[in-house]
């Protein structure tokens, strides 16, 4: 596979210059002891030097590195993130959009959407999810919930899609695409956790085969990239006018001091993707469901199996429930005392990532050491899982400007009716439960007492004060 960038900073390795220019570890010749483990990596991490282009203006390698990997994906143009899908979701929206604009948002997105939509200042129209009955997880937007969003905002620009959910669910977004386009809607994608979809079957199909205008994906999330890297998409479907204020968008928002290891990676993870052979796919499912074969052999244990016959799954997540009275973030916690480091837990549940390698014998050890511990723990019966439906499928926010208000402290239990001055996010996912200028519902409240109990961390918000700031409804 071809790899330009990588082969361009190999052969300034090769010429051992002196750096008169940062950073300033020196291609890791000035370096924290401490750090020692790294110091091989750092004559990767050079800057805009001679020969090594600029990912702001791409006119040599990353160039032509963006182009393997837009012919990879078959889009229109790709570009290399090196601020994380935030920046994409940033630069998609500001880019997209205008002042004032009505645009769809799935309920369930990430905050770094949300972050985007207000400094765009447009209006959202929030559209409440589908639920799965057995885990109680968002799994995506129903066709009917769009249709009747288009009949009360008949004006609005563009829809945003989070697809797959964390867990690595959707339902079927081909559907909804095909909608939006019969409306002359922007269709936006956060494809955070499908950099790998492109393989097709067994994995679900990517957005971006799917018709979506713009795409962001994590690399670092499933490939074999660095944190914080990740690809965008732009479809055939988007003019070059629209791609001028695009890339005019990622000047604002992405860092002007790109980590040429981060660019590296994600050279490396595209032709890593690239390269895989249908039986290299085959041996590393089969690795994953001798994991959930072991997994399944804890009584007090339950991989789940998603019985909705409608939902895509992603084979490399696997969702564990509880069977005791453990919930999942305590389960999270039993997992890390036996060397198992599990990427999330909600209520009941705690998600395992695996990458394209075939699981550790290591886990296997530690799964039966984890059997010795749980099997004192008495199984319960299945619980059904509370589903916290909305009332509303489609609605906006209350105050758009919260700023511009005072705020007060409320207790839970007088907050009912006011509008958030603060959003509520559980952290890991990132996926707000209650919004900035959105009304409370008591649901809502039952749902974050309910989860801080459980032992889940919050971003933006202190559980343990049992109180929200909030705006008094009367004083608007």
């Amino acid at each position: 596979m071809r790899t330009p960038l990588i082969d361009t900073i190999q052969k300034h390795r090769e010429k051992q210059s002196v750096s008169f220019h940062v950073p300033g570890h020196k291609n890791g010749a000035v370096f924290p002891k401490e750090l020692s483990d790294l110091q091989v990596m750092m004559s990767y991490d050079l800057t805009e030097i001679e020969g090594l282009d600029d990912l702001h203006d791409p006119q040599g390698p990353i160039l032509e590195s963006e182009k393997l990997l837009a012919s990879f994906y078959g889009t229109k143009k790709s570009y290399y993130l090196v601020n994380g899908s935030t920046v994409g979701n940033l630069a998609m929206i500001y880019a997209s959009f205008q002042k004032g604009d009505y645009v769809f948002v799935q309920r369930n997105c990430h905050k770094s959407v949300l972050n985007a939509l207000k400094v765009r200042e447009v209006i959202p129209v929030f559209l409440e999810p589908e639920y799965d009955e057995v885990t109680g997880q968002a799994v995506g937007i129903d066709p009917s919930t769009l249709k009747a969003a288009l009949k009360k905002f008949p004006d609005s620009k563009g829809i945003i899609f989070t697809y797959p959910n964390y867990y690595g669910i959707s339902l079927s977004l081909k559907p909804l695409i095909q909608i939006a386009k019969e409306f002359n809607l922007k269709v936006i994608v956060d494809e955070a956790h499908g950099a790998h979809f492109i393989l097709g079957e067994p994995f679900p199909p990517s957005a971006v085969m799917l018709g979506a205008d713009m795409v962001v994906q994590s690399a670092h999330k499933m490939l074999p990239a660095l944190t914080m890297s990740a690809y965008l998409h732009v479809s055939h479907s988007v003019n070059n006018e629209e791609i001028k204020k695009l890339q005019q968008a990622l000047a604002i928002f992405q860092s002007s001091s790109p980590s040429y290891l981060l660019l590296v990676s994600l050279e490396g993870a595209r032709a890593f993707l690239q390269s895989l052979k249908k039986e290299d796919v085959e041996t590393v499912l089969a690795g994953v469901e001798r994991l959930k074969a072991e997994l399944n052999s804890i009584p007090q244990l339950e991989v789940v199996q998603y019985e909705n016959s409608s939902l895509q799954s992603d084979p490399l997540k696997v969702t564990i429930r509880s069977m005791t009275n453990l919930t999942g973030f305590e389960l999270q916690r039993l997992f890390s005392q036996y060397k198992l480091e599990t990427e999330l837990a909600d209520e009941h549940h705690v998600l395992l990532v695996c990458g394209f390698i075939a699981p550790a014998s290591q886990a296997i050890t530690s799964i039966s050491l984890l059997r010795e511990q749980l099997k004192f723990k008495p199984v319960i019966e299945k619980r059904k899982i509370k589903v916290e439906q909305r009332t509303e499928k489609v609605s906006t926010l209350q105050i758009l400007e919260t700023e511009r208000y005072e705020t007060t402290v409320s207790k839970w239990n007088e907050a009912v009716g006011k509008v958030a001055a603060e959003t509520v996010i559980p952290y890991p996912p990132g996926v707000p439960l209650l919004y900035r200028g959105e009304k409370i519902e008591q649901s809502v409240l039952e749902q974050m007492e309910r989860l801080a109990k459980a032992g889940a961390r919050f971003q933006g918000y202190d559980a343990k004060k049992g109180s929200i700031l909030t705006i008094d409804l009367e004083e608007v």
